[in-house]
């Protein structure tokens, strides 16, 4: 009976650590894989969160970028066309004044010009004017002279 007891309690031992050994195995294992399953949840999930974050600050920079790049090129484009805007009205305003101050003293030349000629030729004939009416006068003066003194004479 001590063998049959002794056997039994074994037995019962035996199959007792085995549970128990399956149990902490089982337990373990199950342990294991949740962790391994939370640790790859979250290192998926960070990576995810991180890749998102990324591609987000990437799009973000590079809008950024392209705006303000845009916006760059728009304003040298501005002040360019402003700038050969300026220095076109500038030129043509300069041009424009340069003929006009030619155009005016030319006109004022030619003015000038046209007077002292009027002036001369008024001058030249009022000269020859005044030059054939002493000469006729003079010459009518000396005919009648000269006949009155050739009928004085004859007289």
């Amino acid at each position: 009976m001590c063998t049959v007891l002794y056997c039994t309690v074994l037995y019962c031992t035996v199959l007792y650590c085995t549970v128990l050994y399956c149990t902490a195995l089982y337990c373990t294992v199950l342990y294991c894989t949740v962790l391994y399953c939370i640790a790859l949840y979250c290192t998926a999930l960070y990576c995810n969160v991180l890749y998102c974050t990324v591609l987000h600050c990437t799009v973000l920079y590079c809008t950024l970028l392209y705006c303000t790049v845009l916006h760059c090129i728009v304003l040298y484009c501005t002040v360019l066309y402003c700038i050969a805007l300026y220095c076109t009205v500038l030129y043509c305003t300069v041009l424009y004044c340069i003929a006009l101050y030619c155009t005016v003293l030319y006109c004022i030349a030619m003015y000038c010009t046209v007077m002292y000629c009027i002036a001369l030729y008024c001058t030249v004939l009022y000269c020859i004017v005044l030059h054939c009416t002493v000469l006729y006068c003079s010459v009518l003066y000396c005919t009648a002279l000269h006949c009155t003194v050739l009928y004085c004479i004859l007289l």
